[in-house]
């Protein structure tokens, strides 16, 4: 019987967040590397000073940054002190080397056994430094070349049959006592590699223990294991089998590779405690509220799916739109030509206007007809162009909201402020698709702030026109006047030429970005069905899978649940008791051949 595998597909969510804000810093590092089961993580409360700040949250982040084998050049760890009861100091313990304040100015005074408190002035604190420890998870990367052995430098630009693979070692156990015997049992990581390769170099590609996808130029790999999980469960493989490892198979012409990414987190039994496992009734309540909870995931993912494919239709008809507009704009750079030429032609025919007097009269009261005619099509053509700003306004919300941004509602006179504030929030690399966007929207504001000055120098020329028609009358007591007004008139139509020909180069340049824009959200709709299918399989062959092997022997896995469920690892730097700590850990190893 084919044993079942979880492919940890619906973890590629958490890593694509995990893995789109990593801006790894350099740091030096040295070796050093035992193979001893490590110790829990620094904790000094007895060093801090007796003035201790209210306790805060901690979040950590360690960079490990590798070596196309996983060995490990040097690791970069970044903390976040949360500080919700906007306390005056913050303590803290660490035993990070070359701290360094990365966002704020806020400083540290430390005490012993790496105590540190922060002046964090009621706000929170980010910092990062150097750690030269062992990880809790080692990541290893083998590879072979038609079923030989292979060093990464030496693959580089061969051909052949290749795989490569990512074993995962936990080292990270407590013993404990279960059914009389000591036994070792394991922080439950949850390990999710992701791999881009090039469809030029990568053909008849297969993986075990993940999943593949493809955007036509590149083939993506999403895989996931869960290291120990089998061993502190004591899981029969025949019923149930967690990966410990994740291989890529595939036929290489001139092999090549970018760098590689893994996550990391420990909190996979966050939701399960231990006084939710007393007895099998406890466990399965827990495992059904698993379930449930997986069933409104996968309905989630649905929606989501539906939402970004009811987008992409409004971005076609708002591109189509775009279209019109471009149109529109640049029959009107048309107009506005002509418009120029005939004031110079007015011009000339004033100084003539002894001889043609008669003759200039029927011209102003044609161009008093022409332009009352322009006027009237002022509002309409005001109200369209913001009709189309706050159909951009709408979608780019849209757009926001489903990438997770909670914004208030985008409106023209809000819009700038309100994304620059979001930029502000994010990382770099986050904010940089807010950038894109807003700069976008400010294009169109631009447009739309030309056309409003364009129709008001039409109402204001069309009532000058009338006037000058009125003057024609009376052209023999006035002359010399009518003459100035009419090269003043000329120098306006230029102008009016000159901002219609740059409002049909906005219109042109927000054309021409439609497209890219279209693209964008058919990428995150594909993406959702891909992660709503992922889903759904981890949900068949994980999730049900683990729901029916409790049907076994219900004491003792009760008790090893309960146990890992224990089994926490809140920091990898150090942290003080009695705070809440997360960690995660991001590897990235060195590209191949490029």
């Amino acid at each position: 019987m084919k044993k079942p595998v979880i492919k940890a597909v619906s973890l590629s969510l958490a890593a694509a967040v995990a893995l789109g804000g990593t801006g790894l810093h350099a740091a030096a590092l040295s070796g050093g590397r035992e193979r001893a089961p490590l110790s829990r993580p620094l904790a000094a409360a007895s060093a801090l000073p007796a003035p201790a700040a209210e306790a805060a949250e901690k979040d950590e982040t360690v960079y490990v940054l590798a070596r196309a084998d996983g060995s490990v050049e040097r690791i970069i760890v970044s903390d976040w002190l949360k500080n919700p009861g906007g306390s005056s100091r913050l303590s803290d313990v660490s035993e990070l080397t070359g701290v360094e304040n990365v966002k704020g100015e806020e400083t540290w005074t430390g005490g012993g056994e790496g105590a540190l408190v922060w002046d964090a002035r009621g706000e929170d604190v980010y910092y990062q430094g150097g750690l030269e420890k062992e990880l809790p998870v080692e990541l290893t990367v083998t590879y072979t070349l038609d079923g030989r052995e292979i060093s990464a430098e030496e693959l580089a630009g061969k051909s052949g049959r290749v795989s490569i693979r990512f074993d995962y070692v936990n080292r990270q156990y407590e013993t404990r006592e279960i059914n009389g015997t000591e036994t070792k049992i394991y922080v439950p990581f949850a390990m999710v590699t992701g791999v881009l390769l090039d469809s030029s170099i990568f053909r008849n590609v297969e993986v075990a223990n993940g999943r593949l996808y493809s955007d036509g130029d590149r083939i993506i790999v999403v895989g996931g294991a869960l290291p120990g999980l089998q061993e502190s469960l004591n899981l029969d493989s025949d019923d149930l089998e967690l990966p410990s490892y994740v291989e890529i198979t595939a036929d290489v012409e001139s092999f090549a590779l970018g760098s590689t990414f893994t996550v990391a987190i420990s909190d996979l039994f966050r939701d399960l405690e231990g006084g939710e496992l007393e007895d099998a009734g406890g466990l399965r309540e827990a495992v059904d509220r698993l379930t449930e909870a997986m069933d409104q995931l996968l309905e989630g993912s649905s929606q989501l799916h539906q939402g970004l494919a009811a987008l992409l239709e409004r971005s076609n008809q708002l591109a189509s739109g775009v279209d019109s507009l471009a149109a529109g704009a640049q029959a009107l750079q048309e107009g506005t030509a002509a418009l120029s030429g005939g004031a110079g032609s007015l011009r000339e025919g004033a100084e003539g206007l002894q001889a043609g007097a008669g003759q200039l009269r029927q011209g102003t009261a044609a161009l008093s007809g022409g332009l009352d005619a322009l006027s009237e099509s002022s509002a309409p053509l005001n109200a369209g162009a913001l009709q189309v700003f706050e159909t951009l306004l709408s979608s780019a919300g849209e757009q926001l909201s489903a990438a997770g941004l909670e914004l208030p509602a985008l409106t023209p006179e809000n819009y700038a402020q309100v994304l620059e504030s979001a930029m502000a929030a994010l990382p770099p690399e986050a904010a940089a698709p807010v950038g894109a966007l807003k700069a976008s929207l400010d294009s169109y504001s631009g447009f739309y702030q030309g056309l409003r000055g364009y129709t008001a120098g039409v109402d204001e020329a069309a009532g000058g026109a009338r006037e000058l028609q009125a003057g024609a009358q009376t052209l023999e007591e006035g002359t010399q006047g009518l003459c100035a007004g009419a090269a003043e008139l000329e120098t306006g139509a230029a102008g009016l030429q000159a901002g219609a020909g740059q409002l049909c180069e906005g219109i042109l340049t927000l054309r021409g970005s439609m497209p890219e824009l279209t693209a964008g959200v058919a990428q995150l709709r594909d993406g959702a069905l891909a992660l709503s299918s992922g889903l759904e399989e981890f949900n068949e062959e994980g999730i049900r899978k683990l729901a029916e092997a409790l049907d076994g022997e219900l004491a003792e896995l009760l008790e090893r649940l309960r146990a890992t469920a224990d089994a926490e690892y809140r920091s990898f730097s150090g942290i003080s008791q009695g705070t809440e700590g997360q960690v995660k850990f991001v590897y990235r190893t060195d590209a191949v051949g490029e």
